[in-house]
């Protein structure tokens, strides 16, 4: 032990196999939807039973999630293992990153252990990372900050020598600005150069360093999986109502509510969880509306062509993540805090109509993607509002659907990826006849109701 009572971490130790309880390999699983999990952690040092003490650990990522671009098959748990040098090229070894045209972006989670009567000092990126050097591709490490939904640079590979293995290292000293709530660090992993050459990483960890009065509790079985984010998963199936207007009945026969985030208080909300219900809350995401409490965050930049036949509402440049993404991160922190299970953000669609900016496909993706990450980091499941071109692109990030009028437009087969994939589509209907579309809707097994465009108390259900 060092003078300083830090447990240190050996080289040895780095480079070993990843060893669970009584010697055993710890077990790993791979979901091929895009999206790669990692089960377990590795404890590398452990305070001793002494006082006043700090020790570091180590954490791997639990899971992988690739935004724009795509990664090679190999399983996680190669990062886990530092086994290339120099020049070394055994492709089962290393994760490769390949950009799209617009780049490469990539979600790694992390799982920071619970462990009581201890502070985390610092966090300690390292990673083994071999590709092009910084002056011809950049690729950036990234921390998402929770307090504020922003991406905050941490390390990039300016070091590095051009397609040789390079170590990457970078300490954080605060914290506690990137762990939220479930004990997750979100990093990302990025390239916007326009060259689209790949990138490598060989290796990556988190290491956390900690003190404590008293010794930590005994390592968790490194068998348990790490939160996957939303608490609710809803099926289909479930009857719901809708209703932004006029009194709300809190006894209907229904499974779901969905209701104005803002115009509902959190007694009524905490009246409807008593009753059984999951409550999910609306707002718009993706145009301001000038009665909301909130108006005073959109500067004049960000505020676009008036939403025809919706007074005092106005479009928003989605382009402009760093300003709206707090925004909304704020409004569903609201929502977690009064109790609703989901949020269903409104006008995701801007980028297919006339909004006074220049949105394109990929804009409205990175935006809409962006709002589900913050969703899930705050433990609520999200709705896709209409906006059925991109749902083949944003079924494997939404928790359910919400649609208006897609039997009227006939687009209805559009939304059927969410049902295959075990998720709701709610739907409405306001100018058909419930006998026109209810059996057709109900044969999908999509849940749908004839309304009123007010949205108040009147409904037809289909089932």
């Amino acid at each position: 032990m060092s003078e300083s009572g830090i447990i240190p971490i050996s080289h040895h130790s780095l480079n070993s196999p990843l060893m669970g309880k009584e010697g055993k390999f710890v077990s790993y699983g791979i979901n091929r939807s895009n999206k790669i999990k990692m089960s377990g952690r590795v404890l590398l040092s452990m305070a001793l039973l002494m006082s006043n003490i700090s020790f570091a650990e180590l954490i791997f990522p639990s899971g992988l999630t690739n935004k724009l671009g795509s990664a090679s098959s190999q399983p996680l748990e190669v990062l886990a293992v530092k086994d290339q040098q120099a020049t070394d090229d055994n492709a089962t070894k290393y994760i490769e990153f390949h950009p799209s045209a617009a780049g490469y972006v990539g979600r790694f989670n992390f799982t920071v252990p619970a462990s009581p009567n201890t502070t985390v000092d610092k966090l300690v990126l390292r990673a083994n990372y071999r590709g092009q050097e910084a002056t011809a591709q950049k690729w950036t490490f990234q921390l998402l900050e929770v307090n504020t939904g922003k991406w905050v640079d941490i390390a990039n590979n300016s070091n590095a020598a051009n397609w040789h293995w390079s170590n990457i290292t970078s300490t954080i000293t605060t914290p506690e600005k990137f762990i939220n709530s479930k004990n997750r660090v979100t990093l990302r992993y990025i390239t916007y150069s326009k060259d689209t050459d790949m990138s490598q990483l060989d290796y990556m960890a988190l290491q956390v360093t900690r003190s404590a009065t008293t010794p930590p509790p005994p390592d968790p079985d490194p068998g348990t999986p790490p939160s996957t984010g939303a608490d609710w998963k809803p099926i289909p199936g479930l009857k719901w109502h809708i209703q932004y207007t006029g009194t709300l009945n809190t006894a209907l026969n229904v499974d779901v509510y969905n209701i104005d985030l803002f115009d509902t208080s959190a007694a009524t909300i905490s009246t409807l969880r008593s009753k059984g219900k999951h409550v999910i809350c609306y707002f718009s995401a993706g145009s301001y509306e000038n009665w909301r409490p909130d108006t005073n965050k959109f500067p004049a930049s960000v505020l676009g062509r008036d939403l025809d036949g919706w007074p005092g509402e106005k479009w928003l440049d989605v382009r402009k993540l760093d300003i709206l993404v707090p925004i909304m991160r704020a409004r569903m922190k609201m929502a977690a805090d009064k109790g609703c299970h989901a949020v269903d953000p409104d006008n995701v669609d801007g980028y297919s109509n006339n909004t006074g900016f220049a949105l394109s496909y990929n804009d409205q993706l990175a935006y809409n993607v962006a709002l589900t990450e913050a969703a899930h980091d705050l433990g609520l499941a999200i709705g896709l509002k209409n906006n059925l071109d991109q749902i083949k692109d944003l079924v494997n990030h939404y928790d359910f659907a919400v649609n208006e009028e897609c039997y009227q437009y006939d687009e209805c087969n559009l939304l059927k990826p969410f049902v295959a994939a075990g998720k709701p589509v709610f739907g409405i209907e306001y100018n058909l006849s419930s006998s026109s579309f209810c059996p057709k809707a109900n044969a999908s097994n999509f849940d749908f109701q004839k309304k009123r465009l007010s949205l108040d108390a009147w409904v037809e259900a289909c089932r």
